[in-house]
């Protein structure tokens, strides 16, 4: 057909390589659609001179390459294989086979305690009027949704989005919204829709409220200062918009004692250098639910998924809380002197944030976010409390608590309270629900069933940490001709304990120790910053194999000669905070370049 010589042998070449492309791709065809043609041995179907040709050239045809007259006959005698009637994806929690279907006017009807209480999940109906008395966040709040969607009430109050709770709203199906009518149902509310715009580099674990990590090839540059657009963002509800965060209309309301009248300061009292003092602190701010993902690796806990970037580190501008106490009339003294009297007669500061469940018009009056603090800790000269309105030499970011955020260095980054609304000086903590039945770590034997949230203190002071950042885990490094491998990361120990010394290993018996950068006029005795290393760790002689698997592991030692314990098993807990065991990742020697073949040079055997 195209004559003999190199010409033909080209043209054999170029149409070899296009049909075994073209063969490939009707192979996967087939398998996505159920065929299984049959492969044809070399030369069992002489189609006329091209395939003649092409068969000669050693092309393995599949049966989808036929003639016209055997594509007809394929029509022909083509067999209809019935579809299973695929079942349909359940979107919401409960489903029973049977159940009815229940018009959406139908559920509008059921709107109060007398005529029952019915809600929508999604496409499910739900009847919840034995429930709403026991309902953990009030009978208020939930007959907000009585009659209608409950969607984005879940979508603000988080804390809704685990299978337990999901479960229990579960046993309380009644029937469904039929699809038509669920699709054409008007969209919830979105509470998130005029939260700020975000750095595409996060690592963003929750959308809605946004939560996210900072970058691990940002952990890895091994800046003592994380760039604002980097710094991990955690937050509880919506950001806060409009008048209510104007740095010309903010108002913070502080409470000096009870029955006392507020003061209120604006954000431009703040700021007057003639009244308050400016005062500078770099400090971390770590979610204590940083590293979850080790504990996830033991048995599955509750909460967001976090590696080991829920912690950044800033330099915060502001004036010190003490001095704003003791501006509006706090006697300086009264923290500590409530200290000594003992636990029953300690004072607390409490504080209010602006971030408050919204949906629509309506605004929860009651479910802000807060927290507290040792009124102690915040009149102590030594904690470095601050009012916070500058983030590394610019204003605070919105994400970020703009315009006033209360900055509590050495403690779970959840107190310190971002839109900072009120502070009040009191005879009890904070009853907010992150005070009080959040962030506590219990023992690896309590389960939910169990748990007692009164019967433990909030989480304050944060245990000595330290994670690798580079290299990254599952990737491939070069030895050093030495035989060493090089890593980087940071280390940080709460309470302003400093940072005395970093280990590094390949195996958890053999160690090296760490160089350390501490953070510059920081004593060990109240450190604030993290404290970044660099390793080159000798790996042993029987682990130097290209291809293989090594383990890279760190742990730190603060200046009070706290260690990292050695397992995640036993710092392990439902909640999934404090986790602290030593770090470990798991990455590959590169494997040694083979000599390229003649093939790879252009050359044909």
């Amino acid at each position: 057909l195209v004559g003999s010589g190199p010409f033909r042998d080209s043209w054999l070449s170029t149409m070899a390589s296009r049909f075994s492309r073209a063969l490939g791709v009707l192979r996967r065809a087939q398998r996505s659609h159920g065929s299984h043609g049959a492969i044809v041995p070399l030369g069992a179907r002489p189609h006329g001179p091209h395939l003649n040709a092409l068969a000669a050239a050693g092309i393995v045809l599949g049966s989808s390459l036929v003639s016209c007259k055997e594509k007809k006959a394929t029509k022909a005698t083509k067999v209809e294989v019935k579809e299973e009637k695929k079942e349909k994806k359940q979107l919401a929690p409960g489903y029973k086979p049977g159940e009815p279907e229940i018009k959406f006017a139908d559920v509008k009807k059921h709107n109060s305690i007398d005529k029952g209480i019915w809600v929508t999940y999604r496409d499910g109906v739900y009847d919840i009027t034995k429930f709403v008395q026991n309902h953990p966040g009030g009978l208020e709040r939930i007959l907000k949704a009585a009659g209608g969607q409950i969607d984005p009430f879940w979508a603000m109050y988080a804390q809704h989005n685990v299978a337990s709770v999901k479960d229990i709203l579960g046993e309380h199906r009644i029937g469904h919204l039929s699809e038509v009518e669920y699709k054409n149902l008007p969209p919830p509310f979105d509470p998130y829709q005029m939260d700020p715009k975000r750095d595409p580099e996060l690592l963003v674990q929750a959308a809605k409220p946004f939560n996210a990590e900072c970058p691990l090839s940002q952990l890895a540059k091994q800046e003592y200062l994380t760039p604002n657009e980097k710094f991990f963002v955690r937050n509880h509800l919506p950001v806060p918009t409009g008048d209510i965060v104007d740095p010309k209309k903010y108002v913070l309301e502080i409470i000096p004692g009870e029955d006392q009248e507020p003061v209120k300061l604006t954000l431009a009292d703040l700021q007057d250098e003639k009244r308050f003092k400016r005062k500078k602190v770099s400090a971390i701010v770590q979610c204590s639910g940083n590293r979850r993902e080790d504990q996830n690796s033991v048995a599955q806990v509750e909460g967001l998924t976090w590696y080991t970037g829920a912690i950044s580190n800033a330099e915060w501008e502001g004036v010190a809380l003490k001095d704003v106490l003791d501006y509006v009339g706090v006697p300086r003294d009264l923290g500590i002197n409530s200290e000594l009297e003992g636990e029953d007669e300690q004072l607390h500061l409490q504080m209010e944030g602006l971030d408050r469940p919204k949906v629509g018009e309506w605004r929860d009056t009651k479910g802000f976010y807060g927290a507290s603090i040792p009124l102690a800790w915040a009149q102590d000269p030594r904690r470095d409390v601050i009012l916070t309105f500058k983030m590394n030499g610019e204003p605070l970011p919105a994400d970020h608590g703009a315009p006033v955020r209360c900055l509590v260095p050495g403690v779970a980054g959840a107190r310190s309270v971002k839109w900072l609304n009120k502070l009040i000086v009191a005879s009890e903590e904070s009853q907010s629900h992150w005070q009080q039945n959040d962030y506590k770590a219990f023992n690896n034997s309590t389960t939910w069933e169990t748990a007692d949230f009164s019967s433990l203190p909030a989480i304050q002071d944060m245990p000595v940490n330290s994670a690798i950042s580079w290299p990254s885990p599952k990737s491939l490094v070069q030895l050093t001709p030495d035989g060493c491998v090089e890593m980087k990361g940071w280390a940080w120990s709460g309470g302003g304990r400093g940072i005395a010394r970093v280990d590094v290993s390949a195996d958890g018996h053999t160690w090296t120790e760490a160089e350390l950068k501490r953070p510059e006029g920081q004593s060990l005795t109240r450190t604030w910053a993290w404290t970044l290393w660099t390793a080159k760790l000798p790996v042993p002689a029987d682990l130097q194999k290209p291809g293989k698997a090594l383990n890279l592991i760190v742990k730190a030692v603060d200046a009070q000669y706290n260690v990292q314990p050695e397992s995640i098993e036993s710092v392990w807990n439902i909640r999934g905070v404090l986790c602290n065991g030593w770090h470990r990742i798991q990455v590959t020697i590169q494997p040694k370049r083979l000599p390229k073949t003649r093939l790879e040079f252009g050359y044909a055997e």
